[in-house]
């Protein structure tokens, strides 16, 4: 059964030269705006289970396709269909009243949702731990900070059930860890057979949350299908413009320089699947060189937990070292950790290609290369085991009382 539908949609806005205009216009004085398609043609169906992500660029159309889909803005072309209760968080703070406090602002969000007073009460309580505001609760939310109106927010949206969860960056602000707390309850909400549309710049987080995936470039929908291959396909798009400000390279050209191919091994030098905190591993990377390009092949590493913690990055040109070239255009390197020294978790290499002389700039990048697993087999955590003695060196008796030797 199709939980949302998009046909023909559009959205558009008269737009002014000055106030004044608006006026004259009101007046009978002539035509006085121009007509600016936000969102134009867009076309999609989402069965009810199903994520969808949306990429693109400050501009496109995101936000305004996301308020339709939220039922806070309506379209002037085409027909959009949205079965069920929708949750959403569409920008930081939207829908909450900064004087009221946040247990108000929850009854609120609530009622606006259709909820009766008795059916809030009863979820008031997770909310609040959810969201751990613990006292600030009661407190109006004027005075929350922007990681705190996050908390508020998700978890009022996410806490009345809703059979569509509409969510516009809000995993941009906030801690590492509560970042990760809202992404499990994403997953749960998923797994009941929740529908999700989730928009983000973030596209590690697009890629982990959603099996879809549209780019809107002005208003219209560039590119539609699996997330990764959109994602993958909006990132070269936004690396040739760069290229072509900072290089002179004309968009749509193939890379100068870029990755063919990725391997991981392990110690045994088996393929890297599984290893345990502080085993060795091996990176292979191959790299092919555009006919003509004046740079000098490179090659830039970060290894990244699954929550898209970044524990490691470094470079060729930071190091020194130099690709070997293989062929004609063709060169290899191999990155070597003599330990890995990562505690229990999912982890994967992201790969750039770099010119060494000027490595500020990815040539091409690939993410999530080589997933693989580490097991921690002791009880100390964090991010890593850092190399560390016990001991009593450097302990000085006479020091630690002050120099005034025995006392009586």
């Amino acid at each position: 059964m199709k939980a949302v539908s998009a046909k023909g949609l559009g959205k558009g806005y008269r737009r002014y030269s000055r106030p004044l205009d608006r006026a004259l216009e009101w007046a009978g004085r002539g035509t006085r705006h121009d007509f600016f398609w936000a969102i134009q043609d867009v076309n999609f169906d989402l069965e009810r289970g199903e994520t969808l992500g949306l990429v693109g660029d400050n501009g496109a159309g995101k936000t305004t396709l996301l308020a339709m889909l939220a039922g806070a803005s309506s379209p002037n072309a085409g027909s959009l269909s949205v079965e069920g209760r929708v949750g959403s968080i569409l920008e930081l703070g939207a829908g909450l009243h900064g004087e009221f406090s946040g247990r108000e602002n929850i009854f609120l969000a609530g009622q606006a949702q259709g909820l009766r007073r008795d059916e809030i009460e009863d979820e008031v309580d997770g909310i609040v731990e959810f969201s751990e505001l613990g006292e600030f609760i009661d407190q109006p939310v004027r005075t929350y900070s922007s990681g705190m109106f996050l908390r508020l927010a998700f978890s009022v949206a996410t806490a009345v059930q809703p059979d569509v969860l509409v969510i516009d960056e809000a995993l941009a602000v906030g801690d590492q860890r509560f970042q990760a707390k809202c992404t499990e309850r994403i997953d749960a909400f998923v797994r009941r057979g929740g529908t999700l549309i989730f928009c983000s710049h973030n596209l590690y987080q697009v890629k982990k949350l959603c099996r879809r995936a549209l780019w809107l470039d002005h208003g219209q929908v560039q590119q539609a299908g699996p997330a990764a291959e959109v994602c993958d396909a909006y990132v070269d798009r936004s690396r040739g413009r760069i290229l072509s400000q900072k290089l002179g390279v004309a968009e749509g050209t193939s890379p100068m320089v870029e990755v063919t191919r990725v391997e991981a091994r392990d110690g045994a030098g088996r393929p890297l699947e599984q290893i345990e905190t502080g085993d060795a591993a091996t990176l292979h990377v191959w790299l092919r060189r555009g006919d003509g390009a004046d740079v000098e092949p490179g090659v830039a590493v970060g290894v990244v937990r699954s929550d898209g913690l970044v524990c490691h990055c470094g470079s060729t040109d930071l190091d020194g070292a130099t690709p070997r070239p293989t062929g004609v255009g063709e060169y290899y390197i191999s990155l070597h950790f003599q330990e890995l020294p990562l505690f229990g978790g999912s982890y994967h290499f992201n790969v750039a290609a770099i010119d060494n002389r000027r490595p500020l700039i990815m040539l091409d990048v690939k993410e999530g290369e080589a997933p693989f697993l580490v097991t921690n087999p002791r009880t100390d955590w964090g991010v890593s085991r850092l190399p560390h003695v016990w001991g009593h060196d450097g302990f000085d008796a006479a020091a630690m009382d002050g120099g005034g030797g025995d006392r009586a």
